[in-house]
Order: structure tokens, then C-alpha cells, then sequence
């Protein structure tokens, strides 16, 4: 008969091999798919047909999604989906073409740049375009 020592460290040595960080699971992630860039959507309200309506289509490919020990990513019917939050609600796998993704981006990012410039050239007042400023101790 083993001594109690003995399995006390066994059960030890196998619970630290066994451990794995919260931080290192992801229940959302999905395989790359080439010419396309992909994106979990919750499904609440409006959102899924407003992305829709952006150029989005919902995953229908039989993949894995996430880690599949935790969360019980799964498909309904053909679409990829995860549950969220309990089970409360679901997140569903959807994909542009790049090349609409990558316009949506610039567009986004041209007035992101715009508001930017804008506060620069606020902050030295008038006339100044705020690009250089003073440094004081």
C-alpha cells in the first residue's frame, strides 16, 4: 500500500501539470480564411443585420471555434455561434471580403486623423497649426 506522502505529491505533481491561466483561453477565435477577415458579433438588437447590411455574412464552414473544453462553442444549424455570459446570449461568427474591411478601416481612420489634426491646430489657438508647443520646468 502506498504511503500517504506519496499520493499527497503525486495529486499535487498532476494538479500543477493540469493548470492552465485564465488568461491563456479564448473561447473567441475561429480559423483565418483567406481574402477575409473575421469577427465575433453579439447577437443583440439590430446588430446582426446592421452588419449585414455593411457587407458581412454569417460563417457557415464547419470549424472549431474557441478552446473546445470551455464555453461549448458550437454551430446552430450552419452558422457558427458561442454562447456568452451564461448562456444569456451568443456571439455569431461573421466575415467581410478584406478588401471592404480594409475601406471601412481607411474611412474610419481618415476621420479619426481629421479630429486629430483639428485638436492639434485648437490647442496653439488661432492662426497656429499646434504641431509644436513648448516643453517648461
Amino acid at each position: 500500500m502506498p504511503d500517504i506522502k506519496e499520493v499527497v505529491e503525486k495529486d499535487k505533481a498532476a494538479q500543477e501539470r493540469k493548470r492552465i491561466p485564465l488568461g491563456t483561453r479564448n473561447v473567441l477565435t475561429a480559423p483565418k480564411k483567406d481574402g477575409f477577415v473575421r469577427r465575433f458579433v453579439n447577437d443583440k438588437g439590430d446588430r446582426i443585420q446592421r452588419f449585414k447590411d455593411a457587407g458581412y455574412s454569417i460563417v457557415e464552414d464547419d470549424i472549431q471555434v474557441g478552446d473546445p473544453k470551455i464555453g461549448k462553442p458550437g454551430q446552430l444549424g450552419s452558422n457558427v455561434f458561442v454562447p456568452l455570459s451564461g448562456g444569456n446570449q451568443r456571439a455569431v461568427l461573421m466575415e467581410i471580403p478584406e478588401k471592404y474591411y480594409n475601406e471601412d478601416y481607411k474611412a474610419a481612420q481618415e476621420k479619426i486623423t481629421q479630429q486629430e489634426n483639428e485638436m492639434k491646430r485648437n490647442s496653439q489657438g488661432p492662426g497656429k497649426d499646434g504641431l509644436m508647443g513648448n516643453v517648461s520646468f
